[in-house]
């Protein structure tokens, strides 16, 4: 097969014009490359002529006056190179010097004695081809530099050879640092050995493997990865090397994390929801009964008397904790003001300096001109306080808790990072101690209900399901982040806001509550024991009591019968409570109307909305009731909740 010609500018350097004669004869009779042929006698002038790079390929005797082609071939290097491979004519043959040479970058090295024309158009022809490829190597090497992957390449003893600049990127490791080492020692989780021969032996049978590991930066710091490994084999088909290819995604798996949690909480919350409803059910009669007992055995014994204290005790036990489980599960309904969380902050370190060991030293620090939030500052404080309580038990021998707030601005790339949050303004808290802290399958759990990591008896495992959902309900969220024996950091996100929410909350009140006046009560529930307690203590307390066991019987008794108030639930069977408030609003604009539910479903703005003055959670005390009563009755001049 005859090779076609290839055109090429050469250059000789020669300081002998006979050489030069028989070389320039010896390219004439070439039969695969046409050329043009410069010229330089001299050696000044042979560098000049090489630095120009603008030739193909270069012929250089070896012997130029007082310096030689090293000399050349050294200064040539030290400018920065050129593209042309060198090739070195000399007049006698000599080892060391063909040594030197290849060392310092020469193409080729030729003896004038035994050169002829096809050996030097083949020399020429694989110098040119072999800079080519070197050439096109380089330029790929360049590319795969500026992939954002971690490329990498190790031979069959696992000593890395090829490290691009993602690598570098990713990992902080220089690729003069980790060439020649092993890569399986200086890159991966020493947990993930059984995993990586798993790994090298499916690569082996299949000739590719791709999964998930994990990696260790220079820093120390771990990494999830998606790893593609690749067999090379070389021209003999044996194993030569592996091609891994690393990307990053850690951040991903990270929202993932926090993506799954949210949606298990989510159908967590509808459960327990269901849950706290029954719950709220089954003790309301206990909570109502309990103040009826009292009234009618005034005159028993101090052991009815110290019974009926437990059994009150016990409920409000109980209630408590379906307030907790509603809280996680839609976050507490309580007033909306502006607040300064600087003065939260305060007395949230005035309550832990006084009740915290000596052991354990707090810190705040707060930025100056913090903005307003808007929130309710009890649940707020209890976020707080829940988290601090955490943190002291998380440091038995003592230790640092640190509460921070300042103002945070998140972009649109940071606010990517966490499944909960917006772009926008926010006052951040952040309450960090020194203690223990939480492996990561813990600390995926810890805001779940009912997962605890204390002994039995000393915690229920709703604090944090329940500041979840505080912080929540206030349009915030809340991150964390801890390592077994370096402790914890929670970051309380709320967001700032210039207006307040002038909701109207149900007042906390005694047995001072104004008593009824004969007042007409309808109480509408399709649980007959809640119909019955709730009526025996409203007539206790001074009210006429009509039942309605479904939303069709309280239409029908309103229209039959004069009443002065309605309270009902709002989780019913056929019409629920909301489509009767409507409805009776409609009909009747000024009847007074309180609406009551243990649902988890954060609707209760949508039942002040359809036109109830008020919302008690269930399980509700004859105090709160009465007060809601109170309220709803002798304050004509305000128009109910649209």
């Amino acid at each position: 097969m005859t090779t076609a010609p290839t055109q090429l500018d050469i250059l000789i350097i020669e300081d002998d014009e006979g050489d030069y004669l028989i070389t320039k004869a010896l390219l004439d009779r070439a039969q695969t490359i046409e050329h043009t042929l410069d010229w330089a006698s001299t050696y000044e002038d042979g560098r000049d002529a090489i630095l120009t790079d603008q030739y193909d390929a270069c012929l250089v005797d070896y012997r130029l006056g007082a310096k030689s082609g090293l000399d050349l071939l050294e200064e040539v290097n030290e400018h920065g190179g050129v593209r042309a491979p060198i090739i070195f004519l000399t007049g006698q043959g000599d080892l060391e010097v063909d040594l030197h040479a290849m060392e310092a970058g020469a193409a080729d090295y030729l003896s004038k004695d035994n050169i002829d024309a096809p050996l030097l158009e083949r020399s020429i022809r694989y110098a040119v081809e072999r800079k080519e490829a070197e050439q096109r190597i380089r330029e790929q090497a360049q590319l795969l530099d500026k992939a954002r992957d971690a490329i990498l390449a190790h031979n069959m003893d696992g000593d890395i050879v090829y490290w691009n600049k993602g690598a570098e990127r990713l990992t902080g490791w220089s690729r003069e640092e980790v060439l020649g080492e092993r890569a399986h020692t200086c890159l991966y989780d020493p947990d993930e050995e059984d995993k990586l021969r798993r790994c090298h032996e499916t690569m082996m049978e299949e000739g590719e493997w791709t999964g998930e590991l994990h990696m260790r930066t220079k820093e120390g710091d771990e990494l999830v990865v998606e790893s593609r490994w690749t067999l090379v084999r070389d021209s003999n088909g044996a194993p030569d090397q592996v091609l891994v290819i690393n990307t990053d995604i850690t951040e991903r798996k990270r929202l993932e994390s926090q993506f799954l949690r949210s949606q298990r909480m989510e159908s967590i919350g509808r459960l327990v929801g269901g849950i706290a409803h029954d719950l709220g059910n089954l003790l309301m009669p206990i909570t109502l009964g309990v103040k009826v007992l009292r009234r009618r055995l005034q005159q028993t014994d101090d052991k009815i008397d110290q019974v009926l204290t437990m059994i009150q005790k016990s409920a409000e036990r109980g209630g408590n904790m379906v307030e907790q489980v509603l809280a996680f599960a839609r976050g507490v309904e309580g007033e909306r003001v502006a607040l300064q969380l600087g003065s939260i902050v305060e007395e949230i370190e005035g309550i832990t300096d006084e009740t915290f060991p000596e052991s354990i030293t707090v810190r705040t620090a707060l930025s100056d001109d913090l903005p307003q939030v808007v929130g309710d500052a009890t649940q707020i404080q209890q976020v707080l306080m829940n988290l601090c309580v955490n943190a002291r038990d998380a440091m038995p021998d003592g230790g640092t808790l640190s509460i921070e707030a300042q103002a945070v601005e998140l972009t649109e790339e940071e606010a990517e990072r966490t499944i909960d949050a917006e772009p926008g303004s926010y006052v951040c808290v952040r309450v960090e101690d020194t203690g223990e802290g939480m492996p990561e399958d813990v600390m995926d759990k810890i805001f779940e209900p009912f997962f605890s990591t204390k002994e039995e008896g000393e915690g229920t495992g709703l604090g944090l399901s329940t500041a979840y959902s505080i912080v929540q309900s206030h349009d915030g969220f809340i991150d964390v982040d801890s390592e077994k024996g370096h402790g914890t950091t929670f970051w309380v996100y709320l967001p700032v806001s210039e207006d307040a929410d002038e909701r109207r909350a149900i007042p906390e009140t005694g047995d001072g509550v104004a008593a009824g006046r004969g007042e007409r009560v309808l109480v509408v529930d399709d649980e007959e024991f809640i119909l019955e307690t709730t009526r025996e203590a409203l007539l206790d307390a001074g009210y006429r009591v009509v039942t309605a066991s479904g939303a069709e019987d309280a239409l029908q008794t309103v229209g039959e019968d004069e009443v002065d108030v309605v309270v009902t639930d709002l989780r019913m069977p056929n019409m629920d409570g909301f489509d009767l408030i409507r409805t009776l609003r409609a009909q009747y604009p000024n009847l007074p109307i309180i609406a009551a539910s243990g649902v988890a479903d954060g609707r209760t703005d949508e039942a002040l909305n359809a036109g109830a003055q008020a919302f008690l959670a269930k399980p509700f005390t004859a105090e709160k009731l009465q007060a809601a009563l109170h309220e709803a009755l002798h304050a004509p001049d305000e128009a109910p909740a649209q």
